[in-house]
């Protein structure tokens, strides 16, 4: 780890701290067990079960997306997959990130460049209907603290800002390394930079396809409500009885707390953000404290085992995880 990773990594560990004391503050830790033993495990097996289907929506887009490029098996690309959110929820400072296009770059037809163009439309795409799942929860959701109105502006000003540079990327990136950057580049660098320019450009070959773009983005729109359905049910789980908008609100409040630093597995923010959410339907701390923490675990656990037999199917070692991120 760089000495930037490394400050990143501490940042995001000083974090976690702050709010895992915030979250525990005051909290009876005999009361917080006794809040754990009232889930109910038939919801909760529920929650379980979308844990794991997420996986394979992700999957699934992303065979959608890599289609103007390559043609994966779907196998293949959850052991990709997988992996890589394994990574993502281990190693510190989001370093997992390079797992992804450095795995599928070894086992398929593409090259690294190419599948970090094509992630940078998923992750455009991501922020979009995300976005609009916050937008419909603030324009439907009553007695919202005006904080939260007024943090939602900088998602909505940022989604916007990343269409634009992808547009931009995509339309006019090669024309810009040539015009700007080659010129002020020794030419062994230079010949470097247009190369990889051109080859993420490549990586975004589904932009120009607007039913292919279409069905990703109505994927996408499935794959994001997952995780509200699989906070609803955990709502009832604890017999919380809230409305199905109170699992909207949780969904916002984890994606504010999950965008700071924090330590991998998200623990601290996440459950926070629980205990804010569900504060304003009259939750107490206790019980949401109990609530963040199950349907944390819930994820994490899920993410870990499906990564941990990705690794055992695909062949991969912790070793090449080490390798990806050093390269």
């Amino acid at each position: 780890m760089d000495a930037r990773s490394g400050r990143t990594a501490l940042l995001g560990l000083l974090v976690s701290a702050a709010f895992l004391y915030l979250a525990f503050r005051n909290v009876p830790l005999a009361e917080l067990g006794t809040a754990l033993r009232r889930v109910d495990v038939r919801w909760l097996a529920g929650a379980i079960a979308i844990s794991f289907v997420l996986m394979l929506f992700r999957t699934w887009r992303w065979q959608l997306e890599l289609q103007p490029l390559v043609a994966v098996g779907f196998g293949s690309l959850w052991v990709v997959t997988a992996v890589s959110y394994l990574s993502i929820n281990l190693l510190p400072a989001r370093l997992g990130e390079v797992t992804r296009p450095w795995l599928l770059s070894r086992r398929a037809a593409v090259t690294f460049s190419n599948v970090v163009g094509n992630l940078v439309v998923e992750k455009t795409m991501d922020a979009v209907v995300t976005l609009l799942y916050m937008l419909l929860g603030l324009a439907t959701i009553e007695h919202l603290p005006g904080w939260v109105r007024t943090g939602a502006k900088f998602p909505a000003v940022g989604a916007a800002i990343l269409v634009a540079v992808v547009l931009l990327l995509y339309w006019r990136g090669e024309a810009f390394v040539d015009r700007w950057v080659l010129g002020v580049l020794p030419e062994r660098f230079g010949s470097a930079v247009k190369r990889v320019t051109g080859s993420v450009v490549a990586g975004m070959r589904i932009l120009p396809n607007p039913t292919l773009l279409l069905a990703v983005f109505a994927l996408s729109l499935a794959l994001w409500s997952l995780p509200i359905l699989s906070s609803y049910l955990m709502i009832r789980a604890f017999h919380f009885s809230l409305p199905f908008s109170a699992a909207v609100v949780v969904f916002i409040f984890i994606g504010f707390g999950t965008a700071l630093p924090n330590v991998p597995g998200m623990f601290g923010p996440y459950q926070y953000a629980c205990i804010l959410a569900l504060g304003l339907f009259g939750i107490d701390q206790v019980d949401a404290l109990a609530y963040g923490l199950t349907l944390n675990a819930v994820q994490f656990f899920t993410l870990l085992i499906q990564g941990l037999l990705a690794m055992s199917l695909g062949g991969v070692r912790f070793a090449d995880l080490r390798v990806a991120r050093s390269e």
